[in-house]
């Protein structure tokens, strides 16, 4: 059974080291720097992980090198004891802390961050603010979401965009204090 969130969704629950993985690679993009001219979005691949974690170890002599097949054989649990050092390698490739492997407290907390900060890329700082507003004045998901819909509506009738911008007659924007 999943368990909630701090904000209400529901966590996946993850259990073992496959289950841990894929939650990272379905949750986990790569940086823009990483993507180069690639549109963003899109999840990693198992090479790349290899690769990023290869990488870093070049420069480091007593870095861990890890193959795309060993990674892949984690993923689909046919290793399921891997050395520390890869573990520590995986998480420092995604950027968590290496406890989300080995601790469930760690696994939830890193969980919940992952999930805000994708509802931050997906929904925009304002209104993920405005549910953590409503959601510490102790209003239920389903109060919270009425009034995030009563706030979209309004900014309709008042013809604002998700920016704050007006939107004339013509479909072209203008900003609020009645620029055009």
């Amino acid at each position: 059974m999943a368990e909630a969130g701090s904000h209400g969704r529901e966590l996946p629950p993850l259990e073992t080291l496959a289950d841990k993985l894929e939650y990272l690679f379905d949750r986990i993009r790569p940086t823009a720097q990483e993507l180069g001219n690639e549109p963003p979005g899109r999840k990693y691949t198992t090479k790349e992980i290899a690769n990023k974690i290869n990488q870093a170890a070049a420069g480091d002599p007593n870095g861990v090198t890890i193959s795309a097949a060993y990674i892949g054989e984690m993923r689909r649990g046919i290793t399921t004891d891997p050395r520390t050092s890869h573990i520590v390698a995986l998480a420092k490739a995604f950027g968590v802390d290496p406890g989300f492997f080995v601790d469930s407290k760690v696994t939830r907390r890193v969980q919940e961050q992952i999930d805000l900060l994708n509802e931050l890329r997906q929904m925009g700082v304002q209104q993920v603010a405005l549910r953590r507003v409503l959601q510490q004045q102790g209003l239920s998901m389903d109060s919270t979401r009425l009034i995030e819909q009563l706030v979209d509506r309004c900014r309709t009738l008042e013809g604002l965009n998700r920016t704050g911008e007006t939107t004339n007659d013509t479909g072209d924007t203008a900003n609020q204090a009645g620029e055009t």
